[in-house]
């Protein structure tokens, strides 16, 4: 949402002075403009302040809103000329205090850059003193100061004498409005130059492009749609991937993984499939507003490894057009006192400032078996993700997979709207695998559609026990051997065969943990991704039969 001045003015008309309002650095323009729009015209005449800015770069500068139009900038002296904070907060001191003479009845304090001065291992404790001043001498006033950071702590110091706001960025709603005005401005500049900007884009297309803004600043978002117009000279499907690398490539600085699109379809998970097209009605908004249908908290999807429980999770993030964030739990770990947390806050806000999205946590149960040496940084961790799970209003969906979900609390599988378990692919699985993952090679390309099907049919029967990553494994050996052979796309039936023999799937033998998360699930803790699973026991197989000569 934008920024919230109706909160502001709760604040100052309570007799609380200093706000702090934590935004964006790309936002800043349009936050200062949004103040002096409403503290220079929109208020009755009676309630207007003097508006004034301050940086350490201009110092003190009067601020002049024409038609409501954009701010400009006068040079104001009278805190003299040096840029330093002190020089600021000894004149406002002053002002508060009657020590200075002002024509002005109330003024509006608008504060960039201070922030380093007074938090963090360089803050200055004299900068922080007269800060202190200063808020009390507010409070006694009718002059009013607005400090604006990005991501900066308040110190405690402060707690009972700056408020805290923030300023989030657009939501899908203000993203759409900006997307919309960009796209006419690009075309309205397009025809200017006897050019053209077409949008082959349906409504749903428009959706996903608007959603691939999604944790943005408005500033960002003008710049990514002219990036992409100017270079592609259209916007269309190419477009939005466009967008989604250049976000990801954002978010790779700040050290936050944003997840790759799937390179093939899900197969065999047809009760995932199915609930998740239901599903997908709830992310209009009137579910909410207009029903009170939450948004699902979750899902979780248990499993053995390799049986395609990330590839499911990013087959999902595909069928409703949102994007992933993922929370890798070992890279959050810091030496640092507190840093572990404040990884988990960011890469949590970059979910929320994307919103609706999903955030992917991959083997979860591995946190809960953190060693306690770590002086309780995974206690912590855990505690302040479970509160947030369970509290968290934004339509962000948490995706997550496990490996022994036996592990994890029955209060926490309960946030989770639904529980899978991802089991061996059966014999339709495995032939859907094989299909799109030699299609994806080009091994059937050369081959007649019958024997194509026969080849596919064979090769599902005689895997019992595979998992979708070992199949994947066969076809990529095999299409590596006749690329270096040569033959490129080229292979036999014999060849396929041959690399399956060289392969004993891993839980033919050592099953004990798949037997566990058949029984786990078929106890009513999680549903099968498929309608009829193979729930019997790895072993010598025809088909999926199990045949046992013992007695």
């Amino acid at each position: 949402m934008g920024l919230n001045l109706v909160d502001i003015h709760a604040r100052f008309n309570a007799g609380i002075s200093t706000v702090a309002i934590d935004s964006p650095t790309g936002a800043e323009m349009s936050v200062v403009n949004h103040i002096a729009i409403e503290f220079l015209i929109n208020l009755p005449m009676t309630r207007r302040m003097r508006v004034l800015l301050w940086d350490t770069a201009r110092q003190l500068q009067t601020v002049t809103c024409p038609n409501s139009g954009d701010y400009t900038l006068t040079p104001d002296g009278a805190a003299g000329t040096s840029g330093a904070p002190v020089d600021l907060l000894k004149y406002i001191l002053a002002l508060c205090t009657g020590d200075v003479p002002s024509t002005h009845v109330r003024s509006l304090f608008i504060v960039k850059d201070i922030y380093p001065y007074i938090s963090g291992p360089s803050a200055s404790p004299t900068v922080i003193r007269w800060l202190k001043e200063v808020c009390y001498a507010l409070k006694r006033s009718q002059h009013r100061l607005i400090l604006l950071h990005d991501g900066e702590h308040t110190p405690v110091v402060f707690q009972d004498l700056i408020a805290n706001l923030t300023h989030p960025l657009p939501d899908e709603s203000e993203a759409t409005a900006i997307v919309q005005r960009r796209i006419t401005a690009l075309q309205d500049s397009a025809r200017s130059q006897r050019q053209t900007l077409p949008v082959n884009l349906d409504a749903d297309g428009m959706k996903r492009l608007t959603r691939a803004v999604l944790g943005m600043t408005q500033e960002a978002i003008d710049d990514v749609l002219q990036m992409v117009a100017i270079t592609d000279r259209t916007l269309d499907d190419r477009s939005i991937d466009a967008i989604n690398d250049i976000k990801q490539q954002r978010y790779a600085t700040q050290g936050i993984e944003y997840a790759q699109a799937p390179d093939v379809e899900v197969q065999g998970m047809p009760v995932l499939t199915d609930w998740a097209t239901r599903m997908a009605c709830l992310l209009e908004p009137q579910a909410q507003d207009e029903w009170n249908i939450p948004f699902p908290k979750g899902m979780l999807l248990a499993g053995e490894g390799g049986t395609g429980k990330t590839l499911g999770v990013k087959c999902l993030a595909k069928l409703w057009g949102l994007p992933i964030v993922v929370l890798d739990l070992s890279k959050l770990m810091q030496k640092e006192l507190g840093a572990s947390e404040a990884n988990l806050r960011a890469v949590i806000q970059a979910a929320e400032a994307m919103a609706p999205s999903i955030l992917m946590i991959d083997e979860i149960d591995k946190m809960l078996g953190s060693s306690e040496s770590d002086g309780g940084t995974s206690s912590r961790i855990l505690g302040y993700l479970l509160q947030w799970f369970q509290e968290h209003q934004s339509p962000v969906f948490v995706a997550a997979t496990a490996n022994e979900p036996w592990k994890l609390k029955p209060e926490f599988l309960r946030r989770f709207a639904k529980c899978f378990l991802v089991d061996l692919p059966d014999i339709p699985a495995r032939r859907g695998i094989f299909q799109v993952q030699m299609q994806r090679y080009r091994l059937l390309e050369a081959l007649d559609e019958t024997i194509a099907q026969s080849w596919l049919d064979t090769l599902a029967e005689q895997t019992p026990d595979f998992t979708g990553d070992e199949i994947r494994k066969v076809v990529h050996e095999t299409a590596v051997a006749a690329y270096a052979a040569g033959q490129p796309g080229l292979t036999t039936l014999d060849i396929l065969l041959t690399e399956i023999n060289l392969k004993e799937p891993q839980f033919r033998r050592n099953n004990q943990r798949l037997l566990a998360l058949r029984e786990w699930a078929s106890s009513g803790n999680a549903s099968f991704v498929r309608e009829s699973p193979t729930r019997s026991e790895p072993g010598i197989q025809l088909g999926d039969r199990l045949v046992n000569f013992a007695d």
